[in-house]
């Protein structure tokens, strides 16, 4: 079957059409035909072998990337009889112990043996991808493929957001990548008084305040930066935000993040830092009595249940728009050129 491989510790991936089809192994065992697929930023630090991701999938390589995906059931395990050939579905793609004390408290989330296929095993940039039915999760008919190829990531979105209470609040979204600007209108929908979103492209600020965020301020410049610290800070009953989602990883969006909560506030972080970051524990944390929320995948499965509701309630407009590429799997090479341009939102790719 067609499909894209990280082989080695090189920048770069691979694409084949002669990858081994999975096959039904375990009695409880799905295997699916990929209507569509998407690339993450987990993906782009693969192809680009960040070292931290290229040492932990070493053992597993030559694998089949891409964790994001929906398609078809084709073939059922022994024992399977909540899903059967013909289905619609996507599925979480950590297959979780079960074992550990964080799955048999109901935070799987956290399971300390997380297999992620994409990553410690083979994902789904290819034709059929098989997982255990206990991920798989059953779809809409008339959900749209363009979406459904990236729940995974509209989960992160929702996850991020699940841990506070955003009725009446004032909501910062620093970075307004995909996952920011999901994040804006989830923050609306889900009762915010007022979302504030920062960036430093222009076009992903005109689309972030098309799809939620009131306001928009550009922080590549210093004015800019200023503008949006004065505005967070101008309810004197406040003097801040009451929470803060941090997208970017930037640095400079970390001063930004502790200028402009609020003392008593909230700051959730889904970020992945590149570099060295200078905290000041003891002003920017202990003293404003802070509570912040480090945020790794979803909740299984009460983030998929919360998103495919948030859909119906009116996300969907949104998650359309952020489909901006759409390729066959073979010119995955043209869709990974896109994202690393930085011209490109959602890129699927069709086996």
């Amino acid at each position: 079957m067609k499909a894209i491989l990280k082989t080695n510790t090189d920048v770069g991936l691979s694409f084949t059409a002669d990858a081994p089809e999975p096959q039904i192994v375990q009695p409880t065992d799905v295997k699916i035909r990929v209507k569509a697929t998407a690339i993450c930023g987990t993906d782009l630090d693969i192809y680009k072998s960040d070292p931290d991701m290229a040492n932990r999938m070493k053992p597993a390589m030559p694998v089949i990337t891409g964790h994001e995906f929906c398609g078809e059931v084709t073939e059922v395990g022994s024992a399977v009889d909540k899903v059967s050939p013909g289905d619609y579905v996507s599925a979480e793609m950590h297959i979780l112990c079960g074992e550990c004390v964080n799955c048999r408290t109901g935070n799987g989330h956290v399971c300390i043996n997380t297999v992620i296929k994409g990553i410690d095993a083979d994902g789904c940039f290819a034709e059929y991808v098989v997982v255990p039915v206990t991920n798989v999760i059953k779809l809409p008919p008339d959900l749209p493929v363009n979406v459904a190829a990236y729940l995974d990531a509209i989960g992160n979105a929702v996850h991020t957001l699940t841990p506070v209470d955003v009725v009446g609040k004032r909501v910062a979204v620093l970075g307004a990548g995909p996952i920011g600007i999901m994040g804006a209108k989830i923050a609306k929908l889900s009762g915010a008084s007022e979302v504030l979103a920062t960036d430093v492209n222009p076009s992903l600020l005109d689309i972030a305040a098309q799809h939620g965020a009131d306001r928009t301020f550009n922080v590549g410049s210093e004015e800019g930066r200023a503008a949006f610290h004065k505005a967070s800070a101008e309810d004197p009953t406040r003097k801040g935000v009451d929470v803060v989602m941090e997208l970017s990883g930037h640095p400079s969006a970390y001063d930004d993040l502790f200028k402009c909560v609020r003392m008593g506030g909230e700051v959730i972080l889904l970020g992945l830092p590149r570099k060295p970051l200078t905290v000041n524990f003891t002003r920017d944390i202990v003293f404003k009595g802070l509570t912040i929320h480090g945020i790794i995948g979803r909740r299984a499965f009460d983030t998929w249940f919360r998103m495919l509701g948030l859909i119906k309630a009116g996300l969907l407009e949104t998650l359309e728009a952020l489909v901006t590429h759409t390729f066959p799997l073979e010119d995955f090479q043209k869709g990974f050129d896109v994202k690393l341009r930085g011209e490109g939102l959602k890129v699927i790719f069709k086996p």
